[in-house]
């Protein structure tokens, strides 16, 4: 595969490349949509009205709700992910990729942040979601510079990987192009001003799913644990029928989660200030 590039006289490692501009992406992604961001939360705006004298300070107006997006983040990706872990080895006997925990446990987390950060779920996970998408796309890149989560041996559809000393079919590529397909499926769906809110994150799950679930037929790296079937297949089986549920919440019941969000950051809100009003008149 190609373990090494060689950009400008330069040598990167493939896999740590290709990684970091998926990373790279994500960081970009929330910066260029921190107004968008800033609509549906509420915490921020407690903080910059609490700290920056009533908005007088762009920069520290702006710096709260960066500083929240990176807490969710942290939060979303460094917990999920081991309880992802657990979950699948206890009840599937085998472990999850490191990507798999967006479809089990990432609308979870988003609903619990929400909570507390009184953000809007719904408006959230469709923020969320394009990013997510992109940095697949490089993860399997990246997967194939490694030469890791390989495919089955063929001569005639290989690749040589020199990892395990034979040809294998691509199927890292055949992933990435398939992420490619999705990332310009939901921008386009992004796009309409008539779509559901929330919509975006199950359309992704269940597309991912099912083009993951055709895929490990041609990966090589795990075995089966059920017939033909590998602890992946069980896992894309469980995760298609969660986005289907998800995606029956959002058209069943969108609306009214947005409004219970809507007015619970406006009791806020007023509480907050009436809460400011008590404190000028007591100075005074």
């Amino acid at each position: 595969m190609y373990e090494e590039l060689v950009l400008f006289g330069k040598s990167f490692n493939g896999y740590d490349f290709f990684n970091t501009i998926g990373e790279i992406g994500i960081v970009f992604w929330y910066l260029f949509h921190l107004k968008e961001y800033k609509s549906i939360s509420t915490f921020s705006k407690l903080a910059e009205t609490r700290i920056a004298k009533n908005h007088s300070n762009f920069f520290t107006r702006w710096i709260f709700v960066l500083i929240e997006e990176i807490i969710i983040y942290i939060f979303l990706f460094s917990v999920s992910a081991p309880i992802a872990q657990i979950i699948s080895r206890i009840f599937l006997g085998t472990e999850s990729d490191n990507y798999f925990y967006t479809i089990f446990v990432f609308p979870i987390f988003i609903i619990i942040l929400s909570i507390i950060f009184v953000v809007y779920p719904l408006q959230f996970l469709d923020l969320a979601t394009p990013p997510m998408i992109f940095a697949l796309i490089f993860y399997k890149i990246a997967c194939f510079c490694c030469g890791c989560c390989f495919g089955v041996e063929s001569e005639k559809f290989g690749i040589y990987n020199p990892s395990n000393e034979r040809s294998e079919v691509p199927v890292q590529l055949i992933e990435a192009g398939c992420a490619l397909i999705m990332f310009i499926i939901i921008l386009i769906v992004r796009r309409k001003k008539n779509r559901k809110q929330g919509i975006l994150f199950p359309m992704f799950s269940m597309m991912y799913c099912a083009s993951r679930f055709v895929s490990e037929f041609w990966r090589d790296d795990f075995p089966t644990v059920f017939g033909p079937l590998k602890g992946y297949h069980i896992q894309c089986i469980i995760g298609f029928v969660e986005a289907l549920i998800l995606l029956f919440v959002v058209l069943k019941w969108g609306d009214r989660i947005t409004e219970f969000f809507t007015a619970r950051k406006q009791r806020i809100l007023e509480r907050k200030s009436a809460d400011s009003s008590e404190e000028n008149n007591s100075e005074e």
